[in-house]
């Protein structure tokens, strides 16, 4: 009988086994290594607080006998902890077929939505046919269009100043960030992920006597922007995020806003500059979605080279109702939607059901 439940610190061995069976190379930052494992291990006393108070990624294997057969990971999207991304989903091959990936994506449907999570998101590449048709089955629709560039040094010629114009992001500049991006997401998008202005964590810069100490403490922030603005509208009119990560290098997502578009090739060529420049070398990744098509031509003239593609899934969570009213009738869908109450859930009072019967003949 396969069970379902948190990650424990001793079954460390087998997911890490397991994690070895992955069908693609993850470009995301969010993959998980042996190290991850570890710490994740020690962070199990969180799964038994709510959701709202996960202060690191959450883990669950499917077992049998003993035996790790599958593995699911998510981290909340925001503060607000109402949105939450599925990073890893993992299956060993000899057990694949069973129906264990749908318990796992159940599972975590069933532990996250009933504490008031409404949306989940999952980055799935297009050539994974299986993967999107599992999704699609448990509820997920196509939001975006994901496209992942590698920046090839070799073929790059420095232009030796760094433009003008671009700074770090300092902790005032949180409400601006917060707007650019609702400038920048699309409406489907931006309701999903439900951001804050506190969700982008912004750091004092230190001081520092030398480089080679400044490219550390930067390192150490793990996520920083460097942004542009304009000073006499009061607005930042663009921004890349940096998130570093010292065994995958560094992933680029760039926001430009719609009136200053003409940023974009500006803000590609600061960063790569700065990043050559003022932090330890290491593969540099960018990643671009649909609803930023300018992105792309700047980026291949400035040495990157796609490496993948991926869709962004969204899915919405519906919570059923605490409490069920005895006075509405709910007609039958011909399509159930997926968490919607099945007819033997719903109380109804004697004769209603015909009188119901009645009302959608008429209609």
């Amino acid at each position: 009988m396969i069970k379902i439940g948190p990650f424990a610190t001793n079954e460390l061995k087998q997911v890490a086994l397991l994690l070895q069976f992955q069908e693609e190379v993850r470009q995301e930052a969010t993959a998980i290594n042996e190290n991850d494992l570890a710490l994740k291990g020690l962070a199990f006393w969180q799964h038994w607080l709510p959701c709202q108070l996960h202060i690191a990624p959450s883990l669950y294997v499917a077992r049998e006998e003993g035996q790790v057969l599958g593995v699911i990971q998510l981290h909340h999207m925001s503060k607000s902890r109402g949105c939450w991304q599925i990073d890893q989903l993992v299956i060993h091959p000899e057990h694949r077929g069973r129906g264990i990936a749908q318990e796992l994506l159940r599972y975590v449907f069933a532990q996250f939505g009933s504490q008031g999570v409404m949306h989940f998101l999952a980055e799935v590449p297009t050539a994974n046919d299986g993967a999107l048709s599992l999704f699609a089955s448990c509820g997920f629709c196509r939001s975006s269009r994901i496209t992942f560039y590698r920046f090839n040094p070799e073929k790059y010629k420095a232009k030796g100043q760094v433009k003008e114009g671009f700074r770090l992001a300092l902790p005032h500049l949180k409400q601006g960030l917060f707007q650019l991006h609702s400038e920048v997401l699309p409406p489907t998008l931006r309701q999903a992920l439900l951001l804050m202005p506190d969700d982008f964590d912004l750091k004092e810069p230190l001081p520092f006597t030398s480089v080679e100490r400044r490219k550390q403490k930067l390192m150490r922030s793990r996520t920083w922007y460097w942004v542009s603005d304009d000073i006499e509208r009061r607005v930042l009119t663009a921004a890349v995020k940096v998130k570093s990560d010292p065994d995958r290098g560094y992933l680029l997502e760039f926001f430009v806003h719609p009136g200053w578009k003409h940023l974009s090739e500006d803000l590609i060529s600061f960063a790569i500059e700065k990043l050559l420049a003022d932090v330890p070398r290491g593969p540099i990744w960018a990643k671009v979605y649909d609803f930023q098509p300018e992105l792309n031509e700047f980026l291949v003239a400035n040495s990157f080279e796609r490496s993948g593609e991926s869709f962004l899934l969204l899915r919405e969570h519906w919570q059923r109702a605490t409490k069920k009213s005895r006075n509405a009738t709910i007609p039958q869908l011909s399509n159930p939607v997926i968490n919607f109450p099945l007819a033997t859930d719903r109380v109804q009072l004697p004769g209603q059901l015909q009188k119901t019967n009645s009302d959608l003949a008429h209609n």
